[in-house]
């Protein structure tokens, strides 16, 4: 039976993330100047691919948008498109400090960890991991997400997510000017590498609780895959 068109999409991601996974995994293997060289840009791309399989699940037409002016003859690799996901904007974005004032409503952020899906839909999900799953059903890291209420949690989402796109964007750009070795060492890569697994990990982990995220598994085998990514972690 043919996919759908965001299935088709979905999969796609969903190969490319394996295949970004499966180098990170062979990291171990490479000498220190590849690995601080490849290693963020492996860093950057898990984020990436991860965040916008979470939005086609949360937000499939924005997804299928960008699908369709890729498949376009107007598009061209050399320059900016104005469909194209963006960190700022749809990943994070600004506080709103008034859900629903109306200058707020004219135009609400749908960024994956804006202040309306956290508020309308994630923070019912994080409640529902806390009081019906432990640290059997979800590993080590059922810890990390009970350290806080639901509002901490999403703070240290948003904190990790946001520094981690900055500490990998350093060595994808080529911005240092001192070598990369010396900030971007095999330690350093690794814990940013692993703190990577844990929020895209957490994000998954939180849609699978939201009643209308597209293609969802069962409770149970999200659970076994968040216990699971743990075990990917380097070091």
């Amino acid at each position: 039976m043919e996919g759908s068109e965001i299935d088709d999409i979905l999969s796609h991601l969903s190969t490319s993330i394996n295949h970004v996974i499966s180098e990170i995994l062979d990291l171990p293997n490479t000498t220190d100047e590849k690995l601080s060289l490849y290693g963020p840009y492996l860093g950057r791309s898990l984020l990436e691919l991860s965040a916008t399989a979470l939005i086609a699940r949360l937000d499939p037409f924005k997804i299928i948008l960008i699908k369709g002016k890729q498949e376009t003859s107007e598009y061209d690799l050399g320059k900016p498109h104005s469909t194209a996901i963006r960190w700022q904007g749809d990943i994070v974005d600004v506080a709103v400090p008034d859900l629903w004032a109306e200058k707020s409503l004219k135009n609400p952020t749908r960024a994956l960890l804006g202040a309306y899906q956290i508020e309308l839909v994630l923070k019912d999900s994080a409640q529902k991991i806390v009081d019906e799953a432990d640290e059997q059903s979800l590993g080590t890291w059922y810890s990390e997400l009970t350290k806080t209420d639901t509002k901490g949690l999403f703070s240290t989402l948003r904190g990790k997510i946001t520094a981690l796109f900055s500490s990998f964007s350093k060595g994808v750009h080529h911005e240092l000017l001192i070598p990369n070795q010396s900030v971007l060492d095999r330690d350093t890569v690794y814990s940013l590498i692993n703190d990577a697994f844990f929020v895209v990990a957490t994000l998954g982990l939180l849609l699978s609780r939201v009643p209308h995220a597209y293609q969802k598994s069962s409770i149970a085998d999200c659970d076994i895959c968040y216990k699971n990514a743990k075990e990917l972690e380097l070091g």
